[in-house]
């Protein structure tokens, strides 16, 4: 029998880890321009910590607003490697997680979480290398009455997550690549790390006012019909 909002799912579609160790250290800008710049998550979800990084496939959680005991079973069920993405409503008022679920995530070695929340205990976060991105901080704790899903689709930071969705973060903040997707735009990174490398050969070498990039500045200015005065 379905029940919605009281839904558990412990199968999930991860890429493999190979795939994942391919886009570990990429520029979640790159990736982000690579897919038509639609699939970064908004500027409320912040690394929380001093660990800028984050690699893993989503460990999806749907949790009700100023509750955390959906979180608290999604730790018990996800992976080494997952990255648990805790839908928490946007609420800012009440932190769904701090040390305590730090430490048992190391512990397990979950790759981090992403909270479209509020977290507290950051001292621990600014001390140690768990990566945490949130949309807030605050002192107020949760509560564990549910309702809840684990492993449905949510929304994170403007974003829907998949459950196996590539989440990848730096100090930009996070990008989300479908599964489906990750081959496609491992190839279009790798052009764009080229064409990165190629820019910065023309800045070394004086170069920069030949670049396509120039040209095409130059040619919008002409189309739209500036006023140019010297």
């Amino acid at each position: 029998m379905s029940n919605p909002g009281m839904r558990i799912n412990y199968k999930i579609d991860r890429p493999e880890p190979e795939t994942v160790e391919k886009f570990r250290g990429s520029a979640v800008a790159n990736i982000a321009d690579v897919m038509g710049r639609l699939f970064a998550m908004n500027n409320n979800i912040r690394p929380m910590g001093k660990s800028m990084s984050i690699c893993g496939p989503a460990f999806t959680v749907k949790a009700a607003i100023a509750d955390n005991m959906m979180f608290h079973k999604a730790l018990t069920m996800a992976r080494p490697g997952d990255v648990v993405v805790v839908n928490a409503c946007g609420d800012t008022n009440h932190s769904v997680c701090g040390d305590v679920m730090y430490r048992l995530a190391e512990k397990k070695g979950i790759a981090g979480f992403v909270v479209d929340g509020s977290i507290r205990d950051t001292d621990y976060l600014r001390e140690n290398d768990f990566p945490v991105y949130a949309a807030g901080v605050t002192a107020r704790g949760p509560y564990k009455n549910g309702p809840g899903e684990i492993n449905t689709d949510i929304a994170c930071g403007g974003q829907v997550i998949h459950p196996g969705d590539l989440i990848v973060g730096d100090a930009d903040g996070i990008v989300v690549i479908r599964k489906e997707d990750l081959d496609v735009v491992y190839e279009k990174l790798l052009a764009i790390r080229q064409n990165e490398v190629n820019l910065t050969r023309l800045i070394e070498n004086d170069e920069w006012d030949s670049c396509a990039i120039v040209k095409a500045v130059e040619e919008k200015i002409a189309q739209q019909g500036y006023e140019i005065i010297k």
